[in-house]
């Protein structure tokens, strides 16, 4: 028996993705030889599956790859390069929270200090947490991959820092120059057909999925994204959205 917490988080419509994800499960493993006996949405939105058979190591090595895996508190170690979801954004003044899915005996999510933000994002410029978020759209449940750089045991904190490809990746956005929005909350099939539906597709230029709910909807030039919301938002009333702008980006890296 082979039990897998999966690090992938359901909070938003969570019957109909919970069955989604599901079907994917059983589709990807269909010609291994093992069971999925349980499968269980937890209360923290983390889904917890547990497989039998001859080919469960091999199932679970590659559902792991597919979903992520959440690992116990005393399996982590320094260096180790963790998809997680942004929590509490906002509450405190000294950096980011990333929920890495570790909650018992009891829940501790990784920090991202304020000034390795600063380092990795702005150049290091003096910019408060809170306008960082904003600037970045570092809201809830956002998907963020990090790399640990402190596992404390004693004293049950975890601090980290964004990953290269994380890095590089909001980098690239920034130097495409284009407005982006981003979805949280709704698949990605779910995006086109409401983008098709309010005839917005054409002001799209791509869809990247960040996660199984997460999307990030690059806008053509000249087309504001904020202007979107209204649109869509009404159609995903239980969506969230936050807007990304190189524009705006840049302006306060020079002010």
């Amino acid at each position: 028996m082979k039990k897998l917490k999966l690090m992938t988080k359901i909070y938003s419509s969570k019957k109909r993705v919970f069955s989604h994800i599901q079907r994917e499960i059983e589709e990807q493993t269909k010609d291994l030889n093992v069971t999925i006996t349980s499968n269980i949405l937890d209360d923290d939105g983390f889904i917890t599956i547990v497989l039998e058979g001859e080919d469960e190591i091999a199932a679970s090595n590659y559902i792991a790859s597919l979903f992520g895996e959440s690992k116990k508190f005393g399996e982590l170690k320094e260096g180790d390069i963790i998809k997680g979801y942004i929590c509490s954004s906002g509450k405190v003044g000294f950096g980011l929270f990333v929920d890495i899915g570790i909650k018992s005996p009891y829940q501790i999510d990784v920090l991202i200090p304020l000034f390795i933000l600063r380092k990795q994002l702005v150049d290091d410029k003096k910019i408060p947490v809170r306008k960082l978020i904003d600037l970045f759209g570092l809201i809830n449940n956002f998907p963020l991959e990090v790399i640990l750089e402190k596992v404390s045991i004693g004293t049950k904190k975890i601090e980290g820092r964004l990953s290269d490809t994380q890095a590089e990746t909001f980098q690239r956005w920034i130097d495409d120059g284009l407005e982006k929005l981003f979805v949280l909350g709704t698949s990605k099939e779910t995006v086109q057909d409401v983008l098709k539906d309010t005839k917005h597709h054409n002001d799209i230029i791509e869809i990247e999925t960040v996660g199984w709910m997460e999307n990030v909807l690059t806008c053509k030039f000249n087309t504001n994204a904020k202007g979107l919301i209204p649109r869509i938002g009404k159609i995903l009333p239980k969506a969230k959205f936050e807007i990304f702008s190189p524009a705006q980006i840049n302006k306060a890296l020079k002010d």
